[in-house]
Order: structure tokens, then C-alpha cells, then sequence
């Protein structure tokens, strides 16, 4: 899976440098189509951060003023297994929490080193 994880890595490059906000989700969620990078994510990516996702979110949805209105969050992943990029809409307290946290979490390395990173999105239903 590696190696054609990689290569569609290089095809889906000109996408990860996607400048406004509207045109990064769209492009993560072409990429999130991808069955080598939906294997990705369902296989090692989830699984590793679940549990860490779930008690960021309910941390930052029980705070003082917490915004429950539906949310997205943009990253790429890089080689190094760290979300870099992140980005969220809109701009919430509690939004802003939960991509803080995501920012920090380790996940699997999608590619070797030198490829260019993964483009992923969150979107978060905030039900109390």
C-alpha cells in the first residue's frame, strides 16, 4: 500500500497547495475518494487517533461558551506523521480548540519521507 499511497501522493500534489480554505476541503475530500488514501485513513490513521479525537472534542465542546455549531477542520499529514496545515471553518472557540489539539497528535506516516504530505478533513457535528 505504500508505494501507491506515494504515487498517489505525487498525482494529488498540485492539490495540497490549494489557497483558500473552500478550495483545501474540496480537495481533501477528492483525495479522501482515493481508495488507497481511504484504506489510509480507516485502516491507521482513525484507529490511532480516535480516542484522543473523542476527548479533545469533548473537552473543548464543554468549555465555557463552547460554539455547537457544525465544524470542518483541513491538514495535510506529512511524511513525518504530523498534521501540519490545519486550518478550521468556522472560525469558533470551539473549532479552534479542536483543531489545536488534532495539530498535536501523531498518526501513522502515510508515505516515505520526501513525499508530499496528505490532505485530510474532519467534519464535526457538535450534539450536546
Amino acid at each position: 500500500m505504500k508505494k501507491s499511497l506515494a504515487v498517489l501522493l505525487l498525482a494529488i500534489s498540485p492539490l495540497t497547495h490549494a489557497a483558500t480554505f473552500a478550495e483545501r476541503l474540496a480537495a481533501a475530500k477528492e483525495v479522501e475518494k482515493q481508495p488507497e488514501a481511504a484504506a489510509y485513513f480507516k485502516d491507521k490513521m482513525y484507529p490511532a487517533i480516535s480516542q484522543s479525537m473523542l476527548s479533545a472534542m469533548r473537552r473543548c465542546s464543554a468549555m465555557p461558551n463552547a460554539n455547537v455549531d457544525d465544524f470542518a477542520v483541513v491538514a495535510d499529514i506529512a511524511a513525518s506523521g504530523k498534521f501540519v496545515n490545519v486550518d478550521y471553518a468556522p472560525r469558533t472557540n470551539t473549532a479552534a480548540c479542536f483543531a489545536g489539539a488534532l495539530a498535536t497528535l501523531p498518526v501513522p506516516s502515510p508515505a516515505k519521507q520526501g513525499a508530499p504530505a496528505l490532505p485530510m478533513v474532519i467534519e464535526m457535528s457538535v450534539k450536546r
